[in-house]
């Protein structure tokens, strides 16, 4: 993906992996073996691998620079992460910060890490490992996290607390992050200030 430019922001992804990972039934029920028969035409090799026949996914972040801040919208897998349901997952020791770099991000510069939600293939590079301890990964940076979401996998943790939570990356991607006080947990409908002034100055303006 080639940069985006959209009015003052611009879009970049960074990719961590991209691979046949999932049977096409886990997120399409209805795909039979006759439905992707049919259609393989287009399917195959771009979104199915044709020799698994697997679907074909790609796990990657957004970076969003705007004048004033660098977001990064959801953080893939992480390295390092025990993950032993999913091979491709376990224990990764791939260059995501380097290529973050190589676009001139360093962890330092990101001010906020957007949370969309909390499944293990979106948050694993909140945190990474340094001397035994998974510490935030962007240091400077707030976290956004839903409130509702964040609540609920904080319950399940009390109700059983040795189970891993979504492949133990609520432990170790998540938790860091509360606990180091980097976390901002919104409300469903929330807007930030920013976005909400700069919609009133626009309206003032066309009122004018």
């Amino acid at each position: 993906m080639k940069p985006q430019r959209i009015g003052e922001f611009t879009v970049s992804r960074v990719m961590e992996f991209e691979g046949p990972i999932f049977e096409p039934s886990l997120l399409f029920p209805d795909a039979d073996a006759a439905t992707i028969e049919a259609n393989a035409d287009w399917l195959m090799p771009t979104f199915i691998d044709p020799a698994s026949g697997r679907l074909i996914m790609s796990f990657h972040s957004y970076v969003v620079r705007t004048p004033h801040h660098i977001i990064v919208v959801d953080t893939c897998l992480g390295n390092d992460k025990h993950r032993p349901a999913r091979d491709v997952w376990h224990m990764r020791t791939g260059p995501y910060l380097e290529d973050l770099a190589a676009m001139g991000v360093r962890p330092e510069d990101v001010d906020f890490v957007m949370c969309t939600h909390s499944h293990v293939d979106h948050v694993g590079w909140n945190t990474r490992l340094i001397d035994g301890r998974w510490v935030p990964t962007f240091p400077n940076a707030r976290y956004v996290f839903a409130r509702t979401e964040l609540e609920h996998w904080q319950n399940v943790a009390a109700s059983d607390p040795g189970e891993p939570i979504n492949h133990g990356s609520y432990q170790d991607s998540v938790l860091p992050v509360v606990e180091a006080g980097q976390a901002v947990l919104v409300d469903d409908d929330h807007r930030s200030r920013t976005a909400s002034g700069s919609r009133a100055r626009r309206a003032t303006r066309r009122a004018t």
